[in-house]
């Protein structure tokens, strides 16, 4: 497996940068003890939307439950009147995540799509010639006791027509750089999955860390009587600080394979991975980032390009950092010193082709170095 990876620290001052179910900073025991933590869908969010700022062509993915208007303005303009863009968009919808009725989105599961891939499975449809039970369906009323039977049956029909249009869903599109990366679940049809390339773990402490309470209170402007000077709110909220180790990985022979980004010139996937590979150093989640700022970039990063296995070194933290005088320069040392250890023990050298650091390297020399 050809890779190039990215082990980072990072340090975050007062932060709630990914919450659990009661508002508390998420955390995990590591090493006997309790760690702040940042789970890798958070981190892989940020990452995501922050490159789609650097290439929106080639990384356009979007997920969502809402799809039905972005299909009728594709059906439209590929020719069909409104009342069939309609049609056609509803089936196409049922057809890739089933109709959702609540009113909480248009089908009841997220979906991954890129806009290219949508439009592939609209003229696939079209392509498959629904004149016929568009015709039929607009000839009858459903709430007809009569015309309910040949309704039901030419809305299959339709329904079927567009389930294979989603099946032959074609892989060549050049603005899905992201869902190769990230990847794409479909429960529904396994057909339609792809396997990220990308490779992410959960951001954890390299020292032990407990949540702190901040309590806060609001003053209502309005109150000027002397006797009512109390405040209009009053509340807590816990945050933590602490510098992070995570890893980033990027499976190569999986991204440019014939299921993902084969088709890409040698000028795109070069490009596909530069912005990715910046995104991954430079996003933040950005839960209370107006309120508690944590945009806070990597103090150090450890980059390779490499054959192998993906390998973490987390382990380099297992024995949490102890130190008066910060966290980054212990963590850094330990960091460096445990991939040395491992290099040795399980002969790691031969399969490195390159080992980049940043500091002393900046970011863009840092990145040029490893693609």
């Amino acid at each position: 497996m050809d890779l190039i990876e990215l082990h980072l620290l990072q340090s975050f001052p007062v932060t709630c940068l990914n919450r659990d179910d009661v508002g508390a900073p998420k955390s995990a025991r590591f090493g006997g003890c309790q760690r702040a933590r940042i789970s890798s869908q958070s981190w892989k969010r940020a990452i995501r939307n922050l490159v789609k700022e650097y290439d929106g062509d080639l990384f356009a993915g979007k997920r969502t439950r809402f799809i039905i208007d972005s299909l009728e303005k594709i059906f439209m303009k590929m020719g069909q009147n409104e009342p069939r863009s309609k049609t056609l968009a509803a089936a196409m919808a049922d057809a890739l995540g089933k109709l959702d009725t609540s009113g909480k989105g248009d089908v009841k599961t997220l979906i991954y799509f890129s806009p290219m891939e949508m439009e592939s499975m609209a003229e696939n449809l079209l392509d498959l010639g629904p004149e016929e039970m568009l015709q039929k369906l607009e000839s009858l009323n459903p709430e007809e006791k009569k015309d309910k039977g040949a309704w039901d049956k030419a809305e299959k029909e339709l329904g079927n027509l567009a389930a294979k249009a989603v099946k032959n869903l074609k892989s060549t599109v050049k603005d899905k750089a992201d869902i190769a990366i990230f990847g794409r679940m479909v429960a529904d049809d396994h057909s339609l999955m792809v396997e990220g390339a990308g490779l992410f773990s959960h951001a954890l402490s390299t020292h032990a860390m407990d949540n702190e309470v901040d309590f806060f209170s609001a003053v209502d402007d309005e109150k000027t009587k002397a006797a009512d000077r109390g405040a209009g709110h009053i509340g807590t909220i816990e945050f933590n600080s602490a510098c992070y180790y995570r890893y980033v990985g990027l499976n190569l022979d999986l991204l440019f394979d014939t299921d993902h980004l084969a088709h890409f010139d040698d000028v795109e996937k070069r490009t596909v991975v530069q912005n990715f590979l910046k995104s991954a150093i430079l996003a933040v989640p950005a839960a209370r980032k107006n309120s508690m700022f944590g945009w806070n970039p990597p103090e150090f990063a450890m980059g390779f390009k490499r054959s192998g296995q993906p390998l973490s070194l987390v382990n380099a933290f297992e024995k949490p950092v102890h130190s008066a005088n910060g966290y980054l320069e212990q963590s850094g040392k330990k960091l460096t010193s445990h991939w040395e250890t491992l290099k040795e023990r399980f002969c790691l050298s031969d399969g490195v082709a390159k080992e980049v650091l940043m500091p002393p390297v900046n970011m863009d020399k840092f990145i040029e170095q490893l693609t």
